[in-house]
């Protein structure tokens, strides 16, 4: 059985691997987490290969799994408010994530009232993060072309920040991150010098201060390949390191899809040798990591973990900042930390 598996909301085109094994404001969902629940995962399965991914919340240790949402239509990646009484999250309306035209919109969840409440109605409202103080959400769009977009928490005062130029360094835009220290961090398709990857950039939230953070790697990526490059940036607690899924070359499994290892850099400005770290498992080279998020108190990252050699553990995954240990958590995808609560 083949499976879709997709870095983050690139949409370029999927990764496919060998594992063998709605309208109205507002809706209530079946059932209240545990207390303060330490992270939530979209399952079962990842991506675009099920019939439908619900919202589940745990324990670090997989204990406490509360399914929060039932409603048979796919959420993608969900995101804690800082305070944690919140998430927010895309949800597929119509079709799912890796079809060609879905229907999808950004949707909060509040724990207390275990509601649902739609954000915006655009119909290709995608990838949502909080501001460091929980009050505006910035978000893009499916197909990346539109720009960076703001509103209030509540779905209110929604503007058009800023948008990429269509230039050959500047095709479109994915993977909103909002960090601490207010930077808005988003992913860039480009295709310069016949060099086709994606790399990281920043900016403020009034759309000022742009600034490039990585530059995607050396490598560029071959025909009818998901694109070499960094996807998914996941901002430390201080704002002062970056983690990102990097795509590297063929994946050793499947030579027509790309392998991805979790990449750590500083969030400064990229300069020429600008320092990146490898992080990914040293022993296993051909495993792919996805979607990477730092801990609230700076010690480890959350992450999506496919090896090849350990087909029954794919999912969230638990390492620390120098990747010397990896602790399965779930099956599913997606993981984010509650900030409220210490791992």
């Amino acid at each position: 059985m083949k499976l879709r598996i997709f870095a983050g909301s690139l949409l370029l085109l999927p990764l496919l691997i060998l594992i063998a094994c709605g309208g109205g404001k507002t809706s209530t969902a079946p059932a209240t987490p545990a207390a303060k629940p330490q992270i939530v995962y979209e399952g079962p399965g990842v991506p675009g290969t099920v019939s439908e991914q619900e919202l589940f919340t745990a324990n670090l240790d997989g204990s406490n799994t509360v399914q929060i949402t039932n409603d048979g239509l796919n959420k993608f990646l969900a995101h804690f408010s800082p305070d944690g009484t919140r998430l927010v999250y895309t949800k597929f309306l119509t079709g799912h994530f890796g079809d060609q035209a879905p229907t999808d919109d950004i949707f909060t969840y509040t724990f207390a009232t275990s509601t649902e409440t739609r954000l915006t109605t655009l119909g290709d409202g995608f990838q949502a993060a909080w501001s460091p103080n929980g009050q505006q959400i910035a978000f893009g769009t499916y197909d990346g072309t539109a720009g960076l977009y703001l509103m209030n928490s509540d779905g209110s005062d929604q503007q058009l920040v800023a948008q990429p130029s269509g230039a050959i360094d500047d095709e479109a835009w994915f993977d909103i991150a909002w960090s601490s220290d207010n930077w808005i961090y988003f992913v860039v398709k480009q295709n310069t010098n016949n060099c086709f990857k994606v790399r990281l950039d920043k900016i403020r939230p009034d759309g000022t201060s742009r600034t490039q953070v990585t530059d995607g790697g050396p490598n560029c990526t071959p025909p009818n390949m998901e694109p070499y490059g960094d996807a998914d940036p996941g901002i430390s607690a201080d704002g002062q390191t970056v983690y990102s899924s990097r795509g590297l070359s063929p994946l050793p499994a499947d030579p027509t899809q790309t392998l991805r290892h979790l990449y750590s850099y500083s969030s400064g400005a990229y300069v020429p040798g600008k320092l990146e770290t490898d992080l990914s498992i040293a022993s296993n080279p051909d495993c792919t990591v996805g979607v990477p998020k730092g801990s609230p108190d700076g010690t480890q990252v959350l992450v999506f973990l496919f090896c090849p050699s350990d087909l029954q553990q794919v999912g969230p995954t638990l390492t620390n900042t120098t990747g010397s240990s990896w602790t399965f958590i779930a099956t599913g995808f997606g993981p984010d930390w509650n900030p409220t609560t210490q791992p």
